[in-house]
């Protein structure tokens, strides 16, 4: 079998993750192409480049198309190539346009991954739902990441959800890799508190960074890693909330593990427009305990509170009071990092690719 994946172009985003851990995970005969739409997007580059050093992927670029242009590319590849199914990892308009080139050039197995909760703006959402109408009137199946995705598209949407397939990550190498770090740390480490996340709107990192500013604990720092449209915006809050930007926001980093074995404590501060939040899911794998926002995403990963504490979001006083508990109380701690430890096998990205690949091949 031949899947064809495709990507809007290779950002360090979420998408992109769950597309390299399907992409390391495939079953026996199946041979993978990745076309990413837009070659100016490169940031996670490096990792598709191992892959294809590997011998696991051929990679297709092209320069960014709209219209007719990307549908009659999409034909002209899918006629090349001869893929047997084709994964769609962005829910989007564009996708809509490669996936009816798709279907015109023969390709029967078309999927297309929903990875966020549907808008609550009136408008958008009537988009929303035209949008996935015309997926399905191309015979592109809908893959739905979380119930949260599901509720979100209301009975209108009519998400199966027998075809959910929640997003994963390699759990036991991240286990590993954030174990041998945790031992290489020296006892007059400082005490961290960490948050991996996209800065975009979908998140809610400016609720911890007001919490984090209210604390009073010497010995503790804040890391925020990740990039993003509202970089800027969160580094003037820095300043105005006595935090120095360049010590709090990372930027993007290729050592997650390694910072989260480095870590005592993991925040992750969004809103109800999270689809899933597989940065929860590396957290848990690294044995960290957690705090999250009470949004129906991170409910359901963290199986509405047995794997982490659920605090209301953009409550920036209830965060303050539980992440002081927290910061005060290492038995507490342990017990949620124990918590979030025994729920993460059950996101080990070889069942979520075994699942899609199952999906793509009937």
């Amino acid at each position: 079998m031949r899947v064809l994946h495709v990507l809007p172009g290779l950002r360090a985003g979420g998408i992109e993750q769950l597309a390299l851990s399907l992409i390391r995970h495939p079953p026996a005969a199946v041979e993978q192409v990745l076309l990413s739409t837009d070659r100016r997007q490169q940031e996670l580059r490096p990792s598709f480049d191992q892959l294809v050093q590997e011998g696991r992927l051929t990679l297709q670029e092209t320069d960014p198309a709209d219209g007719p242009r990307l549908l009659w590319r999409s034909f002209r590849l899918c006629r090349r190539l001869r893929p047997d199914a084709l994964l769609l990892y962005a829910f989007q308009r564009p996708s809509l346009l490669v996936a009816a080139g798709a279907r015109l050039a023969g390709v029967r197995r078309l999927a297309v991954h929903l990875g966020n909760t549907a808008p609550a703006d009136p408008v958008r959402r009537r988009t929303w739902l035209r949008l996935l109408r015309l997926f399905r009137l191309l015979g592109v199946q809908p893959v739905p990441c979380s119930q949260a995705v599901v509720a979100s598209f209301g009975p209108r949407g009519r998400l199966d959800t027998a075809t959910l397939i929640p997003n994963g990550c390699d759990t036991a190498a991240i286990a590993e890799r954030a174990g041998a770090e945790r031992l290489r740390r020296p006892p007059s480490d400082d005490r961290r508190l960490l948050m991996v996340a996209r800065l975009d709107p979908i998140k809610d990192p400016a609720t911890l960074l007001r919490a984090f500013a209210c604390l009073q604990r010497p010995g503790w720092s804040l890391q925020l890693v990740g990039d993003g449209p509202q970089r800027s915006q969160l580094e003037q809050l820095c300043r105005r909330l006595g935090l120095d930007p360049s010590a709090v926001l990372l930027g993007r980093r290729h050592d997650i593990p390694e910072l989260l074995g480095r870590a005592d404590l993991f925040a992750f501060s969004t809103t109800a427009a999270e689809g899933f939040g597989i940065a929860l899911i590396e957290a848990m794998a690294a044995g960290l305990p957690i705090v999250a926002s009470d949004v129906p995403a991170c409910r359901e990963v963290l199986r509405h509170g047995e794997a982490g504490l659920l605090l209301p979001a953009g409550d920036v006083a209830a965060w303050c009071r539980v992440l002081e508990e927290l910061i005060d109380d290492p038995g507490r701690r342990r017990q949620l990092a124990a918590a979030a430890q025994r729920t993460a096998p059950r996101y080990d990205s070889r069942a979520a690719a075994e699942r899609w690949f199952a999906l793509l091949n009937r």
